[in-house]
């Protein structure tokens, strides 16, 4: 009896548990559409603990899962991963987007997570991605313009080789970095940012070694994530990977991208040409120098004589110094491999030429990627890119003497690139600088270099090779435990030469200071840049209960770089045919350069924390030291953050509405540091300097050893939301800033034999707001029409200067900048006109004196006095405004009818202020240099109202000192890309699987009000310099015609 109720009992307890398994069984049905509601068949249905099943032909699909919850996932060619908890429902409605569906993207790459992807709508960071890059681009920061809600992307010239300065949410600093850290293939990348010592006007193209076809994903931080970085994170971080080795295909694939354009400028500055307006001129300023007309006629014989062979010309110098330029494009790609070993090898080459004469770059340039599975849990992995980089270019800036676009503006219209002789013929020697037949060893201050020998004659071109290797090895001793070690090198050699001729022939000016007259000079510089980094990284992320995401990450970044650079300056080489620095005067020779060493550690840890689909949690410690510090500084600091986002379409109350595709509500804090700035502020460095015509070396400023990172506090609030189907989507964000321990430079005492010292004195604060806006205005399946745009607005304003209420900083031309408390920084700083005295009457009512005591008269500009004392000086400045925009971004449209395609990409900034130095020379009246047409309005007559002073010999009364005439609205709307194209998808010639056939333009049209010839420009890298206009070459209108390939 015993033994059969044991029997029983066990019975019993089988038939519960049959039953309660039983109950714990559910069956989900549903259908796999598309957003077109096109049934997707054979789409993989996945949930955890079940048998897998696919969809029918309609679309459907049935699987049985234990329990009333767990995760669902959905997998289909051609379309985006589709993933969310499953909460007992049985009639499931699956919307599947196609992966090559225009701006959206499902997923990036996160910091430490590149070998896995995180969904973008989890996260405030932004991905662009290499689908929706502009066809025919070839340069990285050229994509990003107008594409990032915040980021602001100003290119500094039509130069080749040239780059952009970039920066996000404001200025964060006054001395330090200001540019967002970026970091390739998971390495931060830390290239040489000065600009060229050698070249002036002249800043190398950070990304110039990489094809913009070579890059898969392009991820912004710009929230929480970013505090990973610690010290580097500040100013926002943004993460370059390149494309990788992928293919399991033992087929190997062969693409091309290759494109054929060219470059051309047809703006000009409207300048005074042959004629009674530029002989006016001449005899006015001539009148004004001499006061008699006989040496007036003496000097400038074609008012007397115009058909003096030497005058009788007509020479637009603007066209001959421009041309039109060709630009092409080659990059070949061969892939292959297995589920063992995988690789990805490009080869290309890019040829730019500038529309100014003689500017070129050209680039090779190779990339290799490499995936090798030794075991099951071990795999290795490499990236290696080398390029070779040569260029000619010319002088850009405020040097006459040099640059051939100033040199142009400044010619006679009257006289020729080639010397004349009587009888009309012309010689192959280049006109010399002087002005015709004038009295030449009177007349120095009339001279002006020919802008044609200059491009013909004057050698300024580099040579550069580039490397950057990254390799390391995954090893995952658990499914969800992922181990990583790497390495990485990058390399970069920059030999730069310029020899500016004039032994031969005395077309250019020589350069005269404290050594003498250079007669001719020659320049070598070279420049290294080496970056050695480490990181040991280990990753765990798991589901716990169906409901319980986990992903957790913990590492330690290692980065030591080293910027070197060395020149050699010499002049009076004997003959300009020995172009070495071994030929020049032994006594004139000089030695600059720099040395910046400059090393980081780095330790982090990452946890995402995701429940049931519903909120997300995400906290982050960095710890970080940067040798830039002060020796008796705290090394090591903390960087924190924390964010919180709550998934609104996880909740029950929200699943039931369809139109309802995402929405996201996001809050982020976050502690960032800057410790990118000079290792020298820190410690003494020392530098050279001349005494008494002898170059010698001196302590260059007081070290402060206690000097620490700078600090930025963040909040960031946003949300996220797609509806219709994902037909729209809106992102929107707003941040607060508040950064304190800015370095401050302060005038020392002349005790310390030094000029400046720093300390962590000052505080900034930024606000801002960003929002982006994507809709698919109408979407069928064989017609698409897609706009968005994005608008991002900050406002800087410094709170402390470290007991100061404004800090000075003077420029060259008695430009001055300010930064003052509860202004914006870097205003310009100058005088406030209004326009001209008409009478004498008004000027002597006015009774205003400049510094040396001078009246004004008629004809000349009226100051605004601002203290009422009568006298112009420096306490009567204004501030004038800044670079800094109101307001800007881009936005595009997309049209779409079966293969064909046509998209428009458009930015604007609204607000900027630019300091137009062109300008200012062309409407000085105080030289015999060509003036620009608009002083044809000068004063010249008792009573006459006008806003254009009167021509005076070398402006006595500085009428052209820096002022508001002089700082424009630089505000435009530019289309940055127009594309049509038409691509395939089906195998032609059975030879090219598909391809893509297409025409762009590039910067075709330009809306502004600003005087100068382009809106847009960068001088350097610094933030202080933005904004002046300091005569660089305008960026050209370019055409191309291109195809990618795939083989």
């Amino acid at each position: 009896m015993k033994k059969i109720k044991i029997l029983l009992t066990a019975w019993l307890l089988f038939i519960m548990t049959v039953g309660v398994c039983a109950q714990n069984i559910f069956k989900i049905s549903g259908k796999v559409l598309s957003t077109l509601n096109d049934p997707i068949e054979r789409a993989l249905i996945t949930v955890q603990d079940s048998l897998n099943t696919f969809t029918d032909k309609d679309g459907r699909f049935e699987i049985e899962v234990k329990g009333t919850s767990g995760r669902l996932s959905v997998a289909a060619a051609g379309y985006n991963p589709y993933s969310q908890m499953w909460r007992g429902s049985s009639n499931l409605i699956i919307k599947m987007i196609p992966v090559n569906q225009y701006r959206y993207n499902e997923s990036l790459v996160l910091p430490s997570r590149q070998n896995d992807v995180t969904k973008v709508t989890h996260t405030s960071a932004i991905n662009l991605n290499k689908k929706d890059f502009v066809l025919g681009a070839q340069k990285i920061d050229q994509e990003l313009v107008g594409q990032i809600a915040g980021l602001q992307v100003t290119r500094s010239s039509g130069m080749p080789g040239e780059g952009s300065y970039l920066n996000f949410r404001g200025i964060h600093s006054l001395v330090a970095e200001n540019m967002p850290l970026i970091v390739v293939n998971g390495m931060p990348y830390m290239p040489d940012r000065h600009s060229s010592t050698l070249f002036n006007g002249y800043t190398r193209d950070l990304f110039q070694a990489y094809n913009l076809n070579d890059i898969q994903n392009i991820t912004i931080l710009k929230g929480a994530e970013a505090a990973m970085y610690g010290s580097l994170g500040s100013n926002g971080v943004i993460l370059i990977e390149t494309d990788g080795a992928a293919s399991n295909s033992l087929e190997t694939q062969i693409s091309y991208y290759g494109s054929f354009g060219m470059n051309w400028n047809n703006k000009r500055i409207p300048l005074l040409g042959r004629g009674d307006a530029y002989t006016s001129y001449i005899t006015d300023i001539g009148m004004a120098r001499y006061h008699n007309m006989t040496n007036v006629m003496s000097d400038f014989p074609f008012l007397s004589n115009p058909k003096h062979y030497v005058y009788d010309n007509n020479t637009d110098w603007q066209d001959e110094i421009y041309t039109t330029g060709i630009t092409t494009d080659h990059l070949f790609r061969v892939e292959g491999g297995d589920a063992i070993a995988k690789y990805d090898l490009s080869l290309g080459f890019a040829s730019n030429e500038g529309t100014l004469k003689n500017t070129k770059q050209d680039r090779y340039h190779t990339l290799l990627n490499a995936n090798v599975q030794v075991s099951r849990k071990v795999d290795i992995f490499a990236t290696a890119g080398l390029a070779y980089i040569n260029g000619s270019y010319q002088d850009q800036g405020m040097f006459p003497e040099t640059n051939p676009i100033l040199a142009a503006y400044a010619s006679s219209p009257l006289l020729t690139p080639h010397e004349r002789q009587s009888d009309g013929s012309f010689l192959r020697a280049y006109r010399s600088c002087w002005f015709g037949t004038a009295n030449r060893s009177a007349h120095k201050d009339m001279r002006v270099s020919n802008p044609v020998a200059i491009l013909n004659t004057l050698d300024e071109r580099n040579r550069q090779y580039d490397l950057n290797i990254r390799a390391g090895i995954n090893y995952r001793p658990l499914q969800n435990l992922l181990l990583t070690g790497s390495l990485g090198i990058y390399y970069n050699y920059n030999n730069e030469h310029v020899f500016i001729p004039g032994a031969s022939a005395a077309s250019i000016i020589p350069i005269s200071d404290g050594y003498g007259e250079a007669v001719n000079q020659v320049k070598e510089g070279v420049a290294e840049t080496k970056n050695y980094y480490f990181n040991l990284n280990s990753r765990y992320f798991k589901t716990f209960a169906g409901k319980h995401d986990l992903d957790a990450t913990l590492g330690a970044h290692i980065l030591m770089t080293h910027n070197e650079y060395d020149a050699g300056l010499g002049r009076n080489t004997g003959d300009d045919i020995y172009q070495v620095l071994g030929n020049s005067e032994r006594d004139s020779r000089t030695i600059i350069g720099y040395l910046e060493k400059w090393n980081w550690m780095n330790f982090y840890g990452h946890v995402d924390y995701t429940y049931d689909d519903k909120v997300k949690a995400a906290v982050n410690l960095a710890y970080d030291a940067s040798s830039s510090v002060g020796k008796d500084a705290t090394r090591f600091n903390l960087y924190p953050s924390v964010g919180l986002t709550w998934l609104g379409k996880g909740w029950e109350f929200m699943q039931g509405a369809s139109w309802l595709n995402t929405l996201n509500v996001r809050a982020e804090y976050s502690l960032t540091g800057n410790s990118r700035f000079a290792s020298t502020y820190g410690r003494y460095y020392y530098t050279t300097q001349r005494f008494d015509g002898v170059s010698g070396i001196v302590r260059a400023n007081v070290p402060n050893t206690n000097m620490k990172p700078e600090r930025t506090a963040q909040l960031n609030a946003g949300f996220d939301l797609a509806m219709l189907d994902n037909r729209v989507n809106i992102s929107f964000d707003y941040y607060n800033q508040q950064v304190s321990d800015i370095l401050l430079h302060a005038q020392s005492s002349a005790v310390y034999g030094s000029a400046l010292f720093y300390s962590n004195a000052g505080k900034i604060e930024n606000q801002g707001v960003e929002l982006a806006i994507q809709a698919a205005v109408l979407r069928t399946h064989d017609f698409e029409w897609i706009v968005g745009g994005n608008i991002a607005r900050n406002r800087s304003k410094i709170k402390s200067l470290g007991g100061y209420s404004e800090l000075i900083d003077s420029y060259d031309d008695e430009v001055q900048l300010v930064n003052r408390i509860g202004e914006d920084p870097f205003q310009f700083y100058g005088f406030q006109t209004e326009g001209v005295f008409a009478s004498q009457k008004e000027a002597d009512a006015a009774h205003l004196v400049n510094t040396g005591n001078a009246q004004f008269n008629a004809g000349d500009v009226r100051f605004v006095d601002q203290n009422g004392d009568h006298c112009i000086d420096a306490n009567d400045r204004v501030l004038l405004g800044s670079a800094s925009p109101d307001f800007f971004g881009g936005f595009f449209t997309n049209i779409r009818y079966k293969g064909f395609a046509l998209s428009a990409e458009f930015n604007y900034s609204k607000g900027n202020k630019a300091y137009n130095a062109v300008r200012r020379t062309l409407e000085s009246s105080s030289r015999t240099d060509n003036q620009s047409i608009r002083v044809t309005n000068r004063w010249t007559m008792e009573g006459q109202i006008t806003d254009m002073p009167r021509a005076s010999w070398l402006d006595p009364m500085q009428n052209n000192t820096f002022s508001d005439r002089w700082v424009e609205d630089a505000s435009f709307l530019r289309m940055r890309h127009i594309t049509l194209s038409y691509s395939f998808d089906k195998p032609v010639l059975k030879f090219f699987r598909s391809g893509t056939i297409y025409v762009t333009g590039e910067n075709l049209w330009t809306l502004t009000d600003y005087l100068g010839l382009d809106p847009e420009f960068a001088y350097g890298s610094t933030t202080d310099l933005q904004g002046f206009d300091n005569a660089k070459l305008v960026q050209p209108k370019t055409v191309k015609f291109g195809v990618n390939l795939k083989f």
